[in-house]
């Protein structure tokens, strides 16, 4: 019985199986990544210098929106300025989140390995909006694995879990 216990808080603690809230938002990957070109390290940041890859603040979002964008404007420029201006606070819903005892570094796996961030999430550039579920790969010891056989990373137990 314990085991089954501990089976589901890990599988909640990952975020498996649950519906995502709405974002604060409304964004697309597709006209971002795809349109535009915006690289995935210009929004979020940390995934070339830190652990985590990080959700953008809006004024990264500003850096673009403060003026009108496109001919002629969506008008979803205005909403990120009025969002901004609503001050508070503004965050984006993770929607991937490792249990607590491993340990994943995005600049280990970019800045280091040199991979790109297709490898695990995938085309990007495809989303019309923000993932509303996990990516099971991104959380499936069994796929890291592999992809760690495939490079000739180390598949040893503490490379990982800490």
């Amino acid at each position: 019985m314990k085991w089954a216990l501990a089976l589901i808080a890990s599988v909640a603690g990952c975020g498996l199986g649950t519906d995502v809230p709405e974002q604060p938002l409304p964004f697309s990957h597709a006209v971002h990544v795809g349109r535009h070109a915006i690289a995935c390290v210009d929004c979020h940041a940390g995934a070339a210098r830190g652990v985590e890859a990080g959700l953008p603040p809006i004024g990264a979002c500003l850096r673009c929106h403060m003026q009108p964008q496109g001919d002629p404007a969506s008008g979803r420029d205005e909403v990120v300025r009025r969002r901004a201006a609503e001050g508070g606070q503004f965050r984006w819903v993770q929607v991937t989140r490792n249990p607590g005892h491993v340990y994943f570094s995005h600049r280990a796996h970019v800045t280091f390995a040199d991979m790109p961030c297709t490898d695990c999430h995938g085309d990007v550039a495809t989303w019309a909006e923000p993932p509303r579920s996990v990516a099971r790969d991104l959380v499936d010891m069994d796929a890291c694995m592999d992809c760690h056989r495939e490079r000739g990373a180390s598949n040893e137990c503490q490379t990982c879990h800490r």
